[in-house]
Formats: structure tokens, sequence, C-alpha cells
């Protein structure tokens, strides 16, 4: 197993060969020229056959090496393509004079007042080198000042460079059409499926002021973010001539009022399993979504039901309330639960942060026998989130921390304050292969572990913890022999994932882990355990197969666990 993986590991690091390229450059000082020359000239094509000789090669190198010239504004280059004394094709290159802008004029039309604003953005500068590139990106950001300056529909129009050869200068004309000037006028929307003063609320524009194609665009990928969005059109209609009022029009098409999900999983320490999902969209006519959820898997079964309230009172905002009935079975303990929350989320950019307040009736069995214990907590959460994919992060972080004081009353009676911080990072080393690390670190202050309702501790071990080693087993053994749970736990996971095929993967990986019964870490406990697995990527998400096997076998441990599931580990 061991050796496998390191094979492994080191075949997903191999790359492949360096080509050659398709002809050497010379005379060319500049390394940042240089540079662009290279990758403008290419690699020899390993499909190259004979006839593509290296005087062949030498010319097409100069032809890519002459467009590339005359973009950085060096017209009279003087490209020799020639075969060196070991048959390998070869350009000199001559720069000569670079031509240099001494004119820059911009017309628009039909409102000649807007010139002024396009011109303020275009970053062009007299007695400047003429960069195609440059030109091209100036275009486009007097475009955009005109856009947001109240011609929203204004469009570029045809762009004119004028070389004088002789000199080598250049007069460049920046052409705009802007269409009318404009200001926001009243909303209208004729679908009767959302209340129009949610659909209102969501807009950033105000009447009467200056249109903005960015806030338009903006307007529209909020409305694309609800749930019961298919698709979604925000535009201006004709401008009152008197005042530049011009409507907002908003069509939106809605997306179907109910779905079933379905996922299904298997682990040779926790069982299989399988959760379904009802989901009722658009409840109040204000993107409400009401989720049913039934779960049936070996240790756990359970009903539950959610009510989500996006942006309730501000953009961004969301109200959630929560009910749900579990039955649980483990070798740490059985439980019965009904639990009923309620929160607030608020999301800033990459940041979301929320509070709420959590009751928990159960009536939990351990090795201390059954007690009810009926828990009220209050959540406290931030978290941090740049990955591309939620299903299959390629690039990016993620990180929440969780404070919980609570008190637990009935047969139990204690108050604390429970503290969890999980956090993933991903990395992508090349098209094909991305390395993910996790951290998770968990602590109870202010009571002791058997003080805790034993579904309150801190466990280790299993599938979504440390693959490897059977559920909830890297834990603190209670008199029976049993997990008994701890006050604290961390766990960390390392992942190289190499992406073989457009739709297959393999994985290797190191998880590592334990709970302890101080609330601080004992790293002398942790475990760790190795594996391999296999990914195929479905349009929407990779299903996973893993294998691992413990380092720190232990009595009773099997040699290998197995986990099916979808979507990636972490």
């Amino acid at each position: 197993m061991k050796s496998f993986i390191v094979s492994l590991a080191a075949l997903m690091v191999c790359g492949p060969a360096i080509a050659a390229p398709l002809a050497t450059i010379e005379g060319i000082a500049d390394p940042v020229l240089l540079d662009a020359l290279q990758a403008a000239v290419g690699e020899r094509a390993e499909t190259d056959s004979p006839a593509d000789g290296p005087l062949r090669q030498a010319r097409s190198a100069a032809d890519r090496a002459r467009r590339l010239l005359r973009s950085e504004g060096y017209y009279r280059a003087q490209i020799d393509p020639r075969i060196d004394s070991r048959s390998q094709a070869v350009i000199h290159i001559t720069l000569g004079p670079r031509v240099r802008i001494t004119t820059i004029d911009t017309v628009t039309a039909p409102d000649a007042e807007a010139a002024p604003v396009a011109r303020a953005a275009i970053t062009l500068r007299l007695d400047t080198p003429l960069r195609a590139a440059e030109v091209i990106a100036s275009d486009a950001r007097g475009l955009a000042a005109l856009q947001d300056s109240g011609w929203p529909s204004a469009e570029s129009g045809e762009r004119r460079i004028s070389v004088d050869h002789a000199n080598d200068t250049a007069a460049v004309h920046f052409v705009y059409d802007t269409g009318p000037y404009s200001v926001y006028g009243p909303l209208e929307m004729d679908s009767t499926e959302w209340r129009p003063g949610f659909i209102s609320g969501l807009s950033p524009l105000t009447r009467g002021a200056t249109a903005s194609r960015t806030q338009i665009l903006e307007y529209q990928r909020r409305l694309d973010t609800l749930a019961s969005v298919r698709t979604s059109q925000v535009m201006l209609g004709d401008a009152n001539p008197d005042s530049h009022e011009r409507p907002v029009r908003v069509e939106l098409t809605p997306s179907a009022r109910h779905s079933i999900e379905t996922s299904l999983s298997f682990a040779t320490s926790e069982g299989a399993g399988a959760n379904f999902d009802w989901k009722r969209r658009n409840m109040f006519l204000g993107d409400e979504t009401l989720t049913l959820q039934a779960s049936i898997a070996t240790l756990q079964q359970g009903l539950g039901a959610t009510l989500t309230l996006p942006h309730w009172h501000r953009y961004q905002q969301t109200l959630l309330f929560s009910a749900g009935l579990q039955s649980e079975e483990t070798d740490a303990f059985d439980q019965t639960e009904l639990l009923l929350s309620a929160g607030v989320t608020r999301r800033a950019g990459h940041l979301e942060y929320g509070a709420g307040t959590r009751l928990d009736i159960s009536q939990v069995t351990d090795t201390t026998g059954p007690r009810d214990a009926n828990t009220l907590a209050l959540d406290l959460s931030a978290a941090y989130d740049t990955r591309n994919n939620p299903l299959d992060p390629e690039e990016g972080l993620r990180a929440r921390l969780q404070l919980s004081p609570a008190t637990t009353f009935g047969d139990v009676d204690s108050r604390y304050v429970r503290i969890e911080a999980r956090a993933s990072s991903y990395y992508r080393i090349s098209d094909d292969l991305v390395a993910a690390a996790r951290l998770r670190l968990g602590t109870v202050l202010g009571t002791s572990a058997e003080s805790l309702p034993a579904d309150l501790r801190l466990y280790a071990g299993g599938g979504g913890s440390v693959r490897g080693y059977s559920y909830q087993s890297l834990s603190p053994l209670g008199s029976d022999g049993s997990p008994f749970g701890g006050q604290s736990v961390t766990e960390t996971s390392l992942e190289l994932r190499w992406r073989v095929r457009e739709r297959w993967g393999a994985v290797a990986f190191l998880d590592s882990g334990a709970a302890s019964t101080a609330s601080t870490p004992d790293f002398s406990e942790f475990s760790s355990a190795l594996g391999i697995g296999v990914r195929y990527y479905f349009d929407f998400a990779p299903v996973r197969f893993d294998i691992a096997t413990p380092l720190d076998r232990r009595s009773g441990d099997a040699a290998i666990q197995i986990y099916f599931s979808l979507g990636q580990a972490f």
C-alpha cells in the first residue's frame, strides 16, 4: 500500500517533456520583449512532418514575430530567417525605430458632451510607444466610463490608427456611439410570481440617479442568484426626452417550484446511508425555500424541515428556521433528539457571519446509563470562503469559526462554551494536479467531559474525520472500552488530486487526528492513515471511492476502510 501511494504521488508531480522552440531568436536584448517574442513564436509541434524543415520553421517564426513586433510599435523591424550550423531554425531581429503616439482624438456622437468623460478614462498618453494592447485597453476604458456615467447604451465605433511611416509617428482616433443620456425611471415588472417590493428591494438603482451599466448588471446578477429565478434580464426602456428618465424593466423566468434531491453513501465503518430532500421554492413570493429532509443510514435516521428567507429586511441577510427529529446508535452512545433552531446570517463579499439560538431536547444512553439532556445554546459564527467550486474546489480557502455558549439541564446540569474552527485550502499545482489540506480544531471549556451529554462530546475517526479508522474510534474510551468522547479534537488531512482524464481522477491522501480528555489537543495521541482513491466526475460533482489503511493500527482496527459518496472528501 505504502509503495503504491508513493509511486502514485511521484507520477502526479511528473510533467510532460518540454517542447523545443520553433526557432531561436537573436538580436533582442530586452528580456521582457524577448519573452513575448518566444511566446509568440511558440514551439515545434510533435506532429511536424519532414516537409516542415528548418527553413520553413524559421520563416513561420519570422511571420509570427513580425506580427508581435508590429503590435508593439516596431513597424520597420528587420527579421532574417535562416539556418544555423546545427541545421536549426534561427531568426535574427533588428528592431529599428519604434512608432510613438503624437495625436489622441476622441469623438462621441450624437452626444458630443460625453467626449471629456471618455477621454479622461483613456490611459493612452502622448509621446509613448504605440502598443496595440494599450490602444485596445484604452478603448475599453473609455467605453466603460461612458456606460457608467449616464450613457449605458454606448458602443465603440470604428477605431482608427494612422501611422506616418516616414516619421515613425501615429495618430489614434477613438470613436463612440453614445446613445441617449439616461437616468433611472420607475421599476416595471409584469410577473406576479414575486412580490414587487421584494424584487425592488434587491435593486441598487435609485430613481433619478445617473444610469450605470455596471449597476444594471449588478442588479441582474442579484436576481440570478435567487433560487426561484431561472433567468433574469434587466433593461432600460425608452428615454423621456424631457427628463432623460428611462424605466427599469425586469423580466424574470421562474425556476421549478418543486424539486427532489437524493444522495447515497457507504463506508465500511459507518454503513450505508441515503438522504432525500424535497424543496418548495418561493413559498411566500419572496424566494423563500422550504426544505423537507429525510435520512436513512446504518447509524442514524432523521426527519427535518428548514425554512430559508433570503434577503430578509436587507440584501444578503438570511433568516433560517429549522426543526428536526433524529435517532442515532453508535458504539459511543444511543440518542433520540428533537432539535429546534433559528438564526440570521449576513454575507459581505467572501465573509459570512451570523448568530442564532438552538434548543436540543434529547435522551442519551452511554456508559453512564440513560439521561435526559436539554441544551439551550447561542451559536455565533464567522466564515470565509474563496473556493472556486464548493463540490470540487481547485483553488481558494474556506475557514469557519463557531463559538457556542450553552447550558444543559435535566439529568445533566452544566454550563460551558464550545469552540470549533475548521479550515481547508486548495492549490492548483498544474492543470491536472491539485493539493488540498484540511484542519479541524475543537474544544469545550468550563466543564468536564463527564458532565457533557454524550452527543456533545468531541470525537475523531470515520469517513468525514480520519479515514482508515472506525467511526468515533479515535476518542477516549469509557469503562466498557467503547468510545466515550473528549473535550478537544484535532484533525488534519492532506490530499493530492490528479485529474487523469476528463471524467476520471486519482487521489492520494494522509489523514491524522485524535480526540482528547483535556481541553487542549494532545498530539501524543495522534493516529494517522494513508489512502488512495478514485474520482468519477459528473458535470455537477465528482463521485469518490476511497480506500484507507491505518498507520497506527490497534487491536480491533480493520486493515482497510472503504468509503463511497458524492463530492470530494473536503
